[in-house]
């Protein structure tokens, strides 16, 4: 079981892998989201949604793809290009790991063809998966914005995305960074009149498909606004322990 113990470790690791995003956004927060809630995130969402898509898409394939989507980055970490590294440099250190990641590993979890089919969205799945991996991004930022832990305007923002044309449009329009997100991924909620051929579906399928996403998304939008509303209906007694390790100094009932 040696194997099975060291790729268990593997992805306890990327626990330690934090998300490029909320760090190049210099997000004020304790705590901001590492690939491994990334991951989980996935998979709950798919699982969500199963009852709301076509029945012949196959979950266990999306939550496989979820799964081994990020693995590289336990050893390169999530490089972006904004940071000054080029595109083949990027894929240059990310084909190093994948190689490694399948001599070791291929045959426990079938490494190179989950990330060549994903990369490549080969299926259904894979496709329907790259939708939810990008507006995933504007659920966590819309987070840090309702608790007030994103300043736009501060300085040590690189440039790059500072002053992005886009970014700068919407700001002038009144959004807030969440709401920036979730208005440029929304955009990649959708199947192509190609894409509709390469997956054999119909047309109303694939209306299903993304409007069952984009649906699911303008309920997170709006309910995480009033987050708190959410929280009040926990029965109050079950959350008097909840808070323990902020909060040492409490009351203990007998």
């Amino acid at each position: 079981m040696n194997k099975e113990a060291n790729l268990y470790l593997l992805f306890d690791m990327l626990g330690d892998i934090k998300r490029s995003g909320p760090i190049q956004w210099k997000i004020d927060r304790f705590r901001t989201s590492d690939i491994k809630d990334h991951i989980l995130d996935l998979i709950v969402i798919t699982k969500l949604l199963k009852p709301y898509l076509p029945a012949y898409i196959n979950t266990d394939k999306m939550i496989d793809y979820a799964i081994i989507h990020d693995l590289t980055e336990v050893i390169t970490g999530d490089i972006t290009t904004f940071e000054g590294i080029t595109k083949e440099e990027k894929k240059r250190v990310e084909k190093l790991a994948r190689e490694y990641l399948i001599s070791e590993y291929q045959s426990m979890l079938n490494i190179n063809t989950l990330l060549d089919d994903f990369e490549n969205s080969k299926d259904i799945e894979a496709k329907t998966l790259h939708m939810i991996d990008k507006v995933h991004s504007s659920i966590e930022f819309l987070k840090y914005d309702n608790e007030k832990k994103v300043d736009m305007d501060n300085p040590e923002i690189i440039e790059c995305l500072r002053e992005n044309k886009e970014v700068v449009e919407l700001k002038k329009q009144g959004l807030s960074l969440g709401e920036i997100f979730y208005v440029w991924h929304l955009k990649s909620v959708n199947f192509t009149d190609a894409e509709i051929i390469k997956y054999n579906i119909s047309k109303e399928d694939a209306d299903r498909i993304t409007s069952s996403i984009k649906e699911f998304m303008e309920s997170i939008f709006e309910k995480s606004k009033n987050i708190h509303k959410i929280k009040e209906d926990f029965p109050e007694e079950a959350t008097i322990y909840r808070d323990i390790n902020e909060k040492p100094k409490i009351k203990i009932h007998k």
